[in-house]
């Protein structure tokens, strides 16, 4: 990989929201992070539709990107509709107007924000543009599988474009793609293991754009998509030519980007380059074995451990820290032996975290000695929300006493909710202060992550993780500023997610590489030698 082709984001927005602090307020904004991640070109549309009025929306993107230096030719307008523009005098007339005006057949729908409309209530609107045959960009979540396959059939010259699909989502969006051939899909939120090869393999590469995701994602789907394992002309075709032949542009010029990326010594220009950042990674948070959530195309053990090590030599992982699929969602007895008997062979790169579900409590306790006799398992993990068992239930005792006994650390997913939310922790984490406590995608949810940053500030036992936590907007710079990196810990959540666009959300951050390198494995490590038997 020695070069990594322009970029041409399909999800691009600024403007201003009702429910949250805007991540791009003006155009100039979001210029300087695109420029920042060495992406070229953009097509955006105004957030302000999505809860106010679609036409004056419009006509405020288009004032914007004229009135603002450098925009023009970067920043493509996509401009927004909805059902209630059938009922505003003049409404549609000036949507097909505009579109003519700007030559740029895109369309955006905003979402549901205000009310409870469905694609299927703009088939007249598609109809009075359907002569442009434009392309419409829209957030899976606001996808109704029977009105895309009914509009999709009805509108064979219209593309649709379904943005930011996360993974319980894959096989429903997938599903659209293969029934209906002018749907595709943008990689902004493709973050599991091997989704974009998947992707080319079921569909071709002229089915997918890519997509920069949330300002918080930084450069994670462009470090994704540069390490795909898919020819360079597929890498082309995602990265602007896709984007270029649905909108009739011109090629984007062939030229390395710039940005953060073509500084010659950065952890993250490393990666994007294809060499080891250089850095002794140890991966805090790996599932290696079979299971049935994520749509992956490599199930079997062996051959997940052959992908582990693959990328371990990639990345320059010298350990990482697993917890097994069949131990976390079967029998954890037989799960745990299974994982260790299985992962042996390899010595130190693989470790053990013991999954220890309460439903077992009675058959887990009293095998605690043998587990951790051999130096295989250094830790707990948790599954409280799957398990649907709170992280206060009494049966976890055994588990707090022991790690607090020997200074483990316990992995524990949290996600704001009922079971595992970081504010649940509060009495939990003073009751064993000998025990680690690593907080699992650092709350996963803005409300999740305030919790986490609190309670790592107030605790010296607790740590925050970082795999998963891109389903909160909130900034990486502004959490590491009230917790410290010393106080937060690598994971990647592999095999499911992609340790590539985990690994690339990191080394992009807009922080210096000496605030970021003990994150990589000196803080894990620190942590581990804490252990006493």
């Amino acid at each position: 990989m020695n070069r990594l082709p322009s970029l041409f984001d399909a999800n691009g927005r600024f403007g201003s929201t009702s429910s949250q602090a805007p991540a791009f307020a003006r155009a100039q904004d979001l210029l300087a992070h695109l420029d920042r991640l060495g992406v070229r070109r953009a097509l955006v549309w105004n957030t302000e539709a999505a809860a106010g009025n679609c036409p004056l929306a419009n006509r405020q993107l288009l004032n914007r990107i004229a009135r603002t230096r450098g925009a023009k030719g970067r920043l493509i307008p996509a401009l927004a509709f909805s059902p209630t523009m059938l009922y505003e005098r003049g409404a549609v007339e000036g949507l097909e107007r505009m579109l003519r005006s700007t030559g740029v057949p895109a369309l955006r729908l905003p979402g549901n924000v205000s009310g409870p409309h469905t694609l299927r209530h703009t088939e007249p609107i598609i109809e009075s543009v359907s002569a442009a045959n434009p392309t419409i960009f829209l957030n899976n979540n606001d996808v109704d599988g029977p009105d895309l396959m009914a509009l999709a059939e009805r509108f064979p010259s219209v593309s649709f474009v379904v943005t930011q699909t996360m993974w319980p989502r894959y096989v429903f969006v997938f599903d659209l793609m293969r029934r209906c051939k002018n749907v595709l899909i943008e990689s902004s939120w493709l973050h599991t293991m091997g989704t974009i090869e998947l992707l080319v393999k079921e569909f071709g590469a002229d089915r997918i754009v890519f997509g920069l995701g949330d300002k918080s994602h930084n450069g994670a789907s462009i470090a994704a998509l540069a390490h795909s394992r898919i020819s360079g002309e597929e890498r082309e075709m995602i990265a602007h030519g896709n984007m270029e032949r649905l909108l009739r542009s011109k090629p984007t010029a062939a030229r390395p980007a710039k940005g953060i990326a073509s500084k010659t010594d950065t952890l993250w220009s490393r990666l994007l380059q294809g060499r080891k950042p250089g850095v002794n990674i140890v991966d805090a948070h790996v599932h290696l074995g079979p299971g049935g959530g994520f749509a992956l195309e490599q199930q079997s053990m062996a051959g997940q451990i052959s992908i582990a090590l693959e990328e371990a030599r990639k990345f320059g992982i010298s350990a990482m820290l697993v917890s097994g699929a069949q131990a976390l969602a079967a029998d954890p007895v037989t799960g745990n032996r299974a994982l260790e008997k299985q992962l042996r062979p390899y010595g130190r790169r693989f470790r053990g975290y013991l999954a220890f579900n309460p439903h077992y409590e009675k058959e887990l306790a009293r095998r605690l000695d043998a587990f951790f006799a051999s130096g295989f398992f250094v830790g707990f993990k948790t599954l409280c929300d799957y398990w649907r068992v709170p992280v206060t239930d009494a049966r976890f005792s055994a588990m707090l006493e022991y790690a607090d006994r020997h200074r483990l650390p316990i992995l524990n997913h949290t996600w704001t909710g009922s079971y595992d939310s970081p504010a649940m922790f509060s009495d939990i984490v003073k009751s064993y202060p000998n025990a680690i406590f690593l907080l699992g995608h650092s709350g996963g949810t803005d409300a999740g992550r305030r919790h986490a940053e609190e309670l790592a500030a107030g605790n010296d036992n607790v740590y925050l993780e970082w795999c998963g936590s891109f389903c909160s907007s909130t900034l990486w710079e502004e959490t590491l500023a009230k917790v410290g990196a010393d106080r937060v810990v690598y994971g990647s959540d592999g095999m499911s997610h992609g340790i590539a666009w985990e690994l690339g959300r990191l080394l992009s951050v807009n922080l210096p590489d000496a605030t970021i390198r003990p994150i990589l494995g000196d803080n894990m490590r620190r942590i581990l030698a804490l252990r006493r038997d």
